[in-house]
């Protein structure tokens, strides 16, 4: 049924367990609220990018020297906040058996700072590829049918055999149904919950409703 399944990454695959306005206060000494159009539209434009453009974009008197090691320490701090949430890699690993199909990662977000999250949680270990939008591919953001259209490309697959898995319904199921994707909405939790048959989360790709999922639930 699907050759290939794409996650996102933050809300989907992890969960952070620090408030990232008080991490930027700490390092940066001023409130996110006061830089964060700024920051956020440097953090999310679409073109290769490592994140040190929104560092020097809010900052432009810090030293450059100072500007990439507040950058380096927020993005190993961020990183070191991160949590998997329980039972998503060995649900990843029991579509994987099921479909037969390749796994992957697609995150918006500055190379390095994406990168770091990711290598922290060992996504390489468990998908066949991931990708930040600020690498040199794709080189571009969520939403956009046109990045979908670039995985397809890359990976040799065809948008009716997909499915994207995501917690944000305008940048990761709107476009991907937009571009002829199957698309499943999820809300995921780490509460008690009864078993999920694979059979049900598969029902579930082709509902418009959001499915409240414990990883750890999903079964063959």
């Amino acid at each position: 049924m699907f050759k290939t399944i794409v996650f996102d990454l933050d809300g989907t695959i992890c969960h952070h367990k620090a408030s990232y306005p008080k991490m930027f206060f700490e390092i940066f000494g001023e409130q996110f609220n006061k830089h964060s159009d700024t920051w956020l539209r440097h953090m999310l434009h679409n073109g290769e990018h490592t994140g040190v453009e929104a560092v020097q974009s809010c900052f432009p008197n810090m030293k450059p020297s100072d500007q990439k090691h507040a950058l380096a320490t927020f993005t190993e701090r961020w990183a070191e906040a991160q949590a998997p949430f329980t039972g998503i890699f060995e649900a990843m690993s029991l579509l994987k058996d099921n479909f037969g199909c390749q796994i992957g990662v697609m995150t918006n977000g500055p190379s390095n700072f994406q990168w770091a999250v990711m290598n922290k949680l060992g996504i390489l270990d468990h998908v066949d590829f991931a990708y930040a939008s600020g690498d040199t591919f794709p080189a571009e953001c969520k939403p956009s049918v046109s990045l979908l259209r670039k995985l397809e490309n890359k990976h040799d697959f065809v948008a009716e055999t997909a499915l994207f898995i995501g917690d944000n319904l305008e940048k990761d199921i709107m476009p991907a149904r937009e571009a002829g994707w199957s698309a499943l909405h999820v809300a995921p939790h780490e509460q008690k919950t009864n078993a999920l048959p694979l059979m049900s989360f598969t029902e579930a790709t082709a509902q418009a409703e959001c499915l409240k999922v414990n990883w750890s639930s999903l079964t063959a």
